[in-house]
């Protein structure tokens, strides 16, 4: 093979190698969080774990200090509105990610002022549908159709376990009805 014949040999497996690469780099976000998805249950309805155990693989490398909630949101029948107790006698986050694992929105319990905390969701062209009586701490323009919030919520002593479910429990997000 001469001079040119190996350049364009190089040049063909450099062009396949960064073909491969770059679709590697998008796809398997994407991969990793539909099969997350698919094992979290039903979308627009939260899912409430109990403290994880090392044999637990439901979040990705869970605490067992922390409270799990999730919400898997598909935001093809509408916006979704996501509400929660925010208890101010330990640490609580909410944090929104894309479908491809992007982390797109954040609130923890120092960044609300009230007990309570309701997220809208919405697509770009989407209409904001009307609260429900209690003040939108955010309007969020969700990057992607299909995503998930998780609620965590620490454990700093076992004994207020049970309240801290309690207050877990009231945690809701679901459809509201297409206003698009």
């Amino acid at each position: 093979m001469n001079r040119r014949g190996w350049m364009q040999w190089i040049l063909a497996t450099l062009i396949v190698a960064a073909a491969v690469h770059l679709g590697t780099v998008y796809a398997l976000p994407r991969i990793v969080m539909a099969r997350a998805l698919a094992r979290m249950g039903p979308a627009n309805t939260m899912h409430f774990g109990t403290p994880p155990t090392a044999a637990d693989r439901r979040v990705v490398r869970s605490s067992p200090d922390l409270l799990y909630s999730s919400c898997p949101f598909d935001l093809s029948k509408g916006p979704l509105r996501l509400t929660a107790r925010v208890p101010h006698t330990t640490y609580w986050s909410v944090s929104g990610f894309d479908a491809a694992t992007n982390n797109f929105f954040v609130r923890n319990d120092t960044q609300v002022a009230g007990d309570s905390i309701e997220i809208v969701a919405l697509r770009r062209g989407m209409k904001l549908p009307p609260s429900d009586g209690a003040p939108i701490e955010a309007v969020l323009f969700v990057p992607t159709e299909r995503g998930v919030f998780l609620v965590r919520m620490a454990i700093g002593n076992p004994k207020d376990l049970a309240a801290l479910e309690s207050i877990q429990h009231q945690a809701a997000c679901a459809t509201v009805s297409d206003s698009r």
